[in-house]
């Protein structure tokens, strides 16, 4: 291979790596090669080191083959036309000299690959991350920067963007409320967005994904939330692109409501919608890229591209599925604003002010006689209140059906 030398490397003193011959680049005392930006690559506050684990997975990744491992090391090897090139990845992740060996295997594998030191490290690191990327194409942001107003709206947009996808993993709906599961909860505090790439201006969030330790299957049925939400983000962004092209021509809400099985939601329009708007944005593209060190099988998701030209559509979507949404065992948290009621000893309907979709609405509430008791001592005595039941959009406001648990609020 041109530029790199015979042998490629072998183990040097106290276990770290350096080229076998002699090639044209500084060594230190000990003999390694020492690129100063390399070091400056894995100093803490530029990019952390990269795990034995992560290293693995990118050479398993590039057609190196593990061959074997003892307490301190992994040895890998890849074929060539002479003798196979051999490098060896150390094991104790806690050890003091990690960072330096670390340091050794990226030289040797930009050397190798003759590629820069900083895309063989963003690489490595992403052998574990599935990646969600949304690139902006704007006269605002031609030059890979954004206005901080529309940077603020266009990072919670891509949160929302995200949380639309993990609502959607188990039960598909054609809109999801604010409240959301533990499960969803913490999935987003564990993502992470990640440094702008190149290309106009490119967001990028970051699921950690746990490795798949393979049985002689290229994916395991029992996914982790991290990848289900990665790839219900992949369906029902295509889902939503072929729904609003197809939308575009008939001029009927069909294509959408049938694409709500494949994770399409209000809150999934509502997210793209808001990125046009706030960017003002000649288009947006969206893609997932999924982590090598647990395959996904098929082929990688295309990329799906959004127009200014959508946004009106896209409003008027998410408009039509928060009005034919069904919310089941929702959690309704308020105060009781009026009471209605011909005869109290057979219940009643108490009007309960509540925030839903980030604003303040009436849901009218039927209650059983036992219920409307409570309600009518909340109401004069100003008590917050929660029930569950069934939210569904009524006209222009909001019915709770099927009401149970009806409760006081402690007042803490």
């Amino acid at each position: 291979m041109p530029g790199v030398p015979g042998g490629f490397h072998l183990r040097g003193p106290g276990g770290f790596f350096r080229l076998a011959d002699q090639p044209p680049w500084g060594r230190d005392e000990h003999g390694f090669v020492r690129w100063p930006r390399v070091e400056a690559l894995l100093d803490a506050a530029a990019a952390p080191t990269p795990t034995p684990e992560e290293f693995a997975a990118y050479l398993r990744q590039h057609g190196w083959r593990h061959e074997a491992s003892d307490s301190h090391w992994s040895r890998f090897t890849k074929p060539a036309p002479d003798a196979p090139y051999e490098l060896e990845i150390p094991l104790l992740h806690a050890a003091g000299d990690y960072p330096r060996a670390a340091r050794s295997v990226l030289e040797n594998l930009s050397l190798f690959e003759q590629r820069d030191a900083s895309q063989i490290l963003r690489d490595v690191k992403a052998v574990s991350l599935d990646i969600v990327r949304i690139g902006i194409v704007s006269a605002a942001t031609r030059d890979g920067r954004i206005p901080v107003e529309a940077g603020h709206r266009v990072f919670e947009a891509a949160r929302d963007l995200l949380l639309a996808a993990a609502c959607a993993v188990d039960n598909p709906r054609a809109a999801f409320p604010n409240s959301k599961t533990e499960q969803v909860r913490e999935l987003v505090r564990n993502a992470r967005f990640g440094r702008s790439e190149i290309g106009s201006y490119v967001v990028t969030i970051e699921c950690e994904v746990p490795p798949h330790l393979t049985d002689g299957q290229s994916e395991d049925a029992d996914q982790p939330m991290e990848r289900r939400t990665s790839a219900r983000l992949a369906d029902a962004v295509a889902a939503l692109g072929a729904a609003s092209r197809e939308s575009a021509g008939s001029g009927s809400f069909g294509p959408f409501e049938q694409s709500v099985a494949s994770g399409v939601s209000a809150n999934l329009c509502e997210a793209i919608a808001d990125i046009l708007q706030a960017t003002e944005a000649e288009s947006i593209w969206t893609s997932v890229s999924f982590a090598s060190s647990r395959p996904r099988k098929g082929e990688p998701p295309a990329r799906v591209q959004f127009s200014q030209s959508s946004l009106g559509l896209l409003r008027e979507a998410a408009r039509q599925l928060r009005a034919s949404a069904t919310y089941p065992s929702f959690e309704l948290v308020g105060v009781v604003k009026a009471l209605h009621s011909s005869d109290p000893a057979h219940g009643g309907t108490a009007i309960v002010i509540s925030e839903l979709d980030g604003r303040w609405r009436r849901v009218s509430t039927p209650l059983s006689a036992t219920d409307y008791v409570k309600a009518i001592r909340a109401h004069e005595q100003r008590e917050m209140v929660r029930c569950i039941g069934d939210l569904t959009k009524a006209g222009r406001g909001w019915s709770l059906q099927n009401v149970r648990e009806f409760e006081f609020v402690p007042e803490s």
